[in-house]
């Protein structure tokens, strides 16, 4: 199996048992000193989280084809764990045989595998879900499978071309935006906005905004991320709603009629205070903080030098590099071509 497009790797556990095996004996000699030099991964990579994935990566080859196409997540590896110790790897492995995960979700798969669903499922037909897709498509290009989505499509009938660019272009958002929503359903739709809004602030200032929310976890329903990653505040006393409509981005905001007389008075002035925003929008866009400082802060790092190649060599690519190690990409990519000099 191959990385998870756009999932940052502390929370692909296949991607990280790889780069522990790739530096043990060179970078470390045990877990702890791995948890030690990936103290620097966003979010954080625990002990737990790396033995988890690498008892994972050692499951019989029937189990871990299962997931081919529902992948493996943070959440997929907690359960995986935990019915291995119910039942041992050989009855997973002989109950792995039967199970067609054509069309699963990872969570289905894992029930069957634990035996709580002994007859055969009823099929159901839906949408591939967006990441999963834009990761099946990544992986059919680096298997040779097809070399463009115009090839994707005539080799597998049941996609649709519109779709899966959309699913390439939600999987493109930043590691940190993508985590916000990592135990919700990141729809079509969701993603759409969430594109919409990196083109319209940039995506620095996105993911800048992703960060704030992450260094302050609690418990948001998706528009309240979605209200923050848009810089509206709750306490103003305005429920904000986005969601988009065909080809428009629509943002809906209800206000408390006891309140309107003094929030506004006519359409005009509600016209002018939307006009205003765009233009706050558009200006942030158009300016983008420095990225020397970074590149300056870390161009000496040894150690991160030398996980970022090996996470090059397991084939993540340069955006999720430049997120897991709190880097530019263009020191990333500065770092991975000394290794092919």
């Amino acid at each position: 199996m191959t990385a998870l497009a756009g999932t940052p790797i502390s929370r692909d556990p296949l991607a990280l048992a790889e780069l522990y095996h790739s530096g043990l004996g060179t970078s470390w000699t045990n877990r702890r000193e791995a948890v030690t030099a990936f103290a620097r991964f966003t979010p954080k990579v625990t002990a737990a989280a790396l033995s988890r994935a690498i008892n994972v990566s050692k499951l019989p080859p029937p189990v871990l084809a299962l997931f081919e196409t529902a992948g493996i997540w943070h959440e997929t590896a907690r359960h995986l764990a935990g019915i291995v110790r119910k039942h041992g790897a050989d009855v997973l492995s002989q109950r792995a045989i039967e199970i067609d995960p054509l069309g699963l979700h990872w969570s289905e798969i894992i029930n069957l595998l634990d035996g709580r669903d002994a007859r055969s499922p009823q099929r159901r037909f839906r949408a591939i879900a967006p990441l999963t897709l834009a990761a099946e498509y990544k992986r059919g290009i680096e298997e040779g499978r097809w070399t463009s989505t115009t090839t994707a499509v005539a080799a597998c009938p049941t996609w649709d071309r519109t779709v899966l660019q959309k699913a390439i272009a939600i999987s493109e958002l930043p590691a940190e935006v993508l985590q916000l929503f990592e135990l919700k359903r990141l729809t079509y739709d969701l993603g759409a906005i969430l594109v919409k809004i990196r083109n319209a602030i940039g995506e620095s200032e996105l993911t800048a905004r992703a960060k704030e929310i992450l260094s302050a976890p609690r418990r948001r329903t998706t528009d309240e991320i979605l209200a923050k990653l848009l810089d509206v505040r709750p306490e103003q006393g305005v429920e904000l709603v986005v969601r988009r409509e065909k080809t428009s981005m629509v943002f809906e905001f209800k206000v408390p009629l006891s309140e309107t007389e003094e929030l506004m008075t006519s359409t005009k002035e509600i016209a002018a205070l939307v006009q205003v925003a765009m233009m706050t929008v558009r200006f942030k866009r158009n300016t983008d903080p420095d990225p020397g400082r970074s590149k300056a802060r870390w161009a000496d790092s040894k150690e991160k030098r030398a996980i970022a190649k090996r996470m090059a060599a397991a084939g993540r690519s340069l955006r999720e590099i430049a997120a897991d190690l709190a880097v530019s990409k263009t020191t990333v990519a500065r770092w991975t071509s000394e290794q092919k000099q």
